[in-house]
């Protein structure tokens, strides 16, 4: 709980109960096992967790990796948001290389007319 509040800067009074997921692997020192935290009003889950989306916290872990606040969400659900993100990732490399084509053809019509005006 001390990490949560003085890293993370939550309120103790959002806090109900805190403890790490998982066991230490000694194989690997310096893996942040995630951080499980019950919170006292589901205002607060929502404030931390950024309405759903993850919450990053603009901390590191040893490992360099950045500290996000996620919702603890059931397989099903971590499932649809993994594929909502992806399909978002998607649709934003098309957009992208859309507007790179549409750039190409407006350069290859300048050059076009600056032959023509010489």
């Amino acid at each position: 709980m001390k990490y949560c509040v003085d890293t993370l800067k939550v309120d103790p009074e959002d806090i109900v109960s805190c403890h790490r997921a998982g066991v230490k692997d000694p194989k690997k020192p310096d893996f942040c096992r995630p951080l499980i935290i019950k919170m006292a009003r589901e205002k607060d889950v929502e404030y931390w967790t950024f309405s759903g989306r993850g919450y990053n916290t603009g901390c590191k872990n040893k490992d360099g990796s950045d500290v996000y606040i996620n919702k603890d969400l059931c397989k099903a659900d971590r499932e649809a948001n993994f594929r909502v993100r992806k399909a978002n990732v998607e649709r934003k490399k098309k957009k992208a290389a859309e507007i790179a084509v549409e750039e190409e053809k407006k350069k290859k019509e300048e050059k076009k007319k600056e032959e023509k005006k010489q």
